[in-house]
């Protein structure tokens, strides 16, 4: 991205970055780096709407400790089935990344919301009329975004430059503070912005930059900052640099870019300590002059690593990196859940968060230490030091792995994925902001699927798993004895919290993209994908559904995140996806289909041989292949049948060396379902195990055994 005019901030932060400068933990080799302790607090700082309104939904997710769940709401097993939509809102934003991928506050009988054009209502959360209205109308704020109050506050980000304060019972704007310079040197454009939902503490406004705005990512020199305003008049009391040193940046100033955050952190009230997770470093993979990130040796603190921060000075706790030199646009992103577990025999607190690397971490809490990863979703070359020469299909893509927030109840986390690959090149990027780079394919987003994973809070062990035939972008949500989520295609879904068995669907009347507020047994969940883009009210005994809107009609990129961050997709939530934005992915989704595989049974097709003659039949139903090995005999002349029987789908099976394809044996045509085509190639003559796939859904996939 662009880089800024702030030399002067970027000099003043320099000594508050630099107390720490070696490289922390991956996986396998986690250490932390640990200052002094502050003193505990007390919970004196929280505003008193939230005190008042513990039992609604007075936080982004809940509450400080940001787990998502409620046990204040009648909802549950004996009665979802009698869901209905109360009432709905229309939301008239259509931004890059839909109309909505915010979290709704509700205080009382009001709910706050904010589309992804800051505009920003308050609602009767008894029949959805609107009390107030602020319209900023800025079609360039990315998401997620959305609203945090107290102190007779609202507060939102305005345009991707600023925070204002909204007075609670009119809207009226009470101060407004840009905390980016928009004054360009040399002609440059902005290279930051604000892509986060603000939170609430002690008098103090939390909020932060990313690496980017809607229309440029990763120039060379953004930086990702956090910021703490006052809450009375927006004045920033403190901020910090997430780049260790962002005047150097790493050795290469002009070309490196990185650090910023997407989703709310976690306060402990108790301790005073916040919780921050930091995205990742670009650009990603590399340029054509610095392939592999060879811009950017080294591990690139603080991206991708969990900071505790003073929540009164922003001084450093301690922060534990969770993988250096990130390749990949792979944030830690989502928003941190506190508890407490029993890990290894001993009771301690800890921190959890999540990214788009598709792998969950639990740290204790006072240290920072690693205690136990847990791995979602589908992996493929994730964990590449470097890529080799040609493509190389990584899982999870730049829009996968973990978008949205996670949930946590009962001992579990509950944890949303998104399966969709990215093929990289050692020089291909998604930054934006880098000029002559190559872009990166990114699988389209109707193409993906996702899921929802419990995993136990004291091990990370997985408990259950439950695939979902699109890509799961809609956070988690426990209620009572249930876990809720929703998926891109607009499809909400109820299980059971303790089996994962599924309860209860909805067809939402656009798709999904953001994740609700629950209270007074009212699920509020904002629906921002296509046309007919609404706030919807799910109430037992409600109206009733509505008419879903036609998904081939959407031209939206999740926000992620992350999303590249939460790309929402942050296209990076990301995840809003906390999609991380990477490139904007223009995504015309063709007629959903329910895409639940069957089970797969792995059967190896048996070859009909006659002398060097092989025939070998394979179908391709329901966007997975009837088998995961064929077995050929070395240098036979195959004869192979396929089957497409996904109507107006497009498949083929091609052969290659190896699932890095450095070499390809045979490619076959690609036809669209139903339809069959028949095959003829001869195999190699060295035996060994390759690898078969289709091209066009390369999660499609399996051994190619050659003897």
């Amino acid at each position: 991205m662009q880089r800024l005019s702030r030399l002067l901030i970027l000099t003043l932060l320099i000594g508050c970055v630099t107390l720490f400068s070696g490289a922390v933990a991956q996986e396998e080799n986690a250490s932390n780096m640990t200052n002094e302790t502050p003193g505990l607090q007390t919970a004196e700082g929280i505003p008193p709407e939230i005190m008042q309104h513990a039992t609604d939904w007075p936080l982004p997710n809940r509450n400080y400790a940001n787990t998502r769940a409620t046990t204040d709401v009648s909802i549950n097993k004996d009665n979802v089935n009698d869901l209905a939509i109360a009432w709905t809102f229309d939301i008239t934003a259509n931004g890059t990344f839909g109309g909505a991928s915010s979290n709704p506050i509700i205080m009382g009988d009001t709910v706050y919301f904010q589309d992804l054009y800051a505009d920003t209502y308050a609602l009767n959360l008894a029949d959805g009329s609107v009390k107030w209205e602020k319209v900023y109308n800025n079609s360039t704020v990315t998401g997620p975004n959305g609203p945090a109050v107290g102190w007779g506050k609202v507060f939102v980000t305005n345009d991707p430059f600023s925070i204002a304060a909204l007075n609670a019972l009119s809207g009226e704007e009470l101060w407004s503070m840009q905390i980016i310079n928009t004054t360009p040197m040399a002609g440059e454009i902005i290279g930051e912005g604000i892509d986060i939902q603000p939170t609430v503490y002690d008098n103090l406004v939390y909020t932060s930059t990313v690496p980017g705005r809607g229309d440029v990512f990763y120039r060379g020199g953004a930086v990702g900052y956090i910021y703490a305003l006052d809450q009375e008049t927006g004045e920033v009391a403190w901020n910090f640099s997430t780049v260790d040193d962002p005047v150097s940046f790493w050795g290469n100033p002009d070309v490196n870019s990185g650090g910023g955050v997407w989703y709310t952190p976690a306060v402990d009230t108790q301790t005073g300590i916040i919780y921050w997770p930091i995205a990742n470093p670009a650009p990603f993979a590399g340029t054509p002059e610095f392939p592999n990130g060879a811009s950017r040796p080294g591990p690139n603190l603080y991206t991708n690593t969990m900071m505790a921060l003073d929540h009164a000075t922003g001084d450093i706790a301690w922060f534990t990196q969770v993988l250096p030199h990130d390749l990949f646009d792979h944030d830690l992103a989502i928003a941190p859940i506190l508890t407490s577990a029993n890990v290894g025999g001993e009771d301690q607190n800890v921190v959890i968060s999540a990214g788009k690397m598709g792998r969950v971490y639990a740290f204790n809490r006072d240290t920072g230490a690693l205690l136990w990863v847990a791995v979602v979703g589908r992996h493929e070359n994730d964990q590449l030091a470097a890529l080799p020469p040609g493509n190389t299909t990584v899982y999870p893509g730049a829009l996968g792995g973990v978008e949205t927030p996670m949930a946590y109840a009962n001992g579990t986390v509950y944890v949303p994925y998104v399966d969709l690959y990215t093929n990289w090149t050692p020089t291909s990027s998604l930054s934006l902001g880098v000029e002559g780079a190559p872009q990166a394919e990114i699988q389209p987003v109707p193409e993906g699927t996702g899921g929802l994973v419990a995993v136990e809070a004291d091990s990370g062990k997985i408990l259950w798993d439950r695939k979902l035939d699109s890509i799961n972008v809609g956070g988690a949500t426990v209620v009572n004895d249930l876990v809720f989520t929703a998926t891109f295609n607009g499809t909400i879904y109820a299980f059971d919290a303790m089996t994962g068995e599924e309860v209860w669907s909805f067809t939402a009347p656009a798709g999904i993209n953001a994740w609700p507020a629950v209270a007074n047994d009212t699920i509020v969940w904002p629906c921002g994908v296509g046309e007919m883009s609404q706030v919807i009210a799910l109430r037992p005994g409600g109206m009733g559904n509505v008419t879903p809107a036609p998904t081939a009609t959407m031209n939206v990129t999740p926000t992620v995140m992350p999303p590249t961050g939460n790309e929402t997709g942050n296209v990076t939530p990301t995840p809003t996806m906390n999609v991380t934005p990477t490139a904007t992915v223009n995504v015309t989704p063709t007629v959903t289909m329910n895409v639940t595989p069957a089970a797969t049974a792995n059967v190896t097709p048996s070859p009909t041989t006659a002398g060097n003659e092989t025939t070998v039949n394979i179908s391709a139903d329901n966007l997975a292949f009837d088998t995961d090995t064929i077995t050929v005999p070395a240098g036979a002349n195959v004869t192979m049948v396929f089957d497409n029987q996904d109507g107006g789908i497009p498949h083929n099976v091609a052969v290659y060396d190896g699932p890095l394809r450095t070499e390809a044996i045979f490619v076959g045509e690609i036809i669209n379902g139903p339809a069959e085509i028949t095959y003829t190639f001869t195999a190699p003559s060295e035996p060994g195990t390759y690898y078969f796939q289709c091209d066009v859904h390369p999660s499609m996939n399996g051994d190619f055994i050659v003897e």
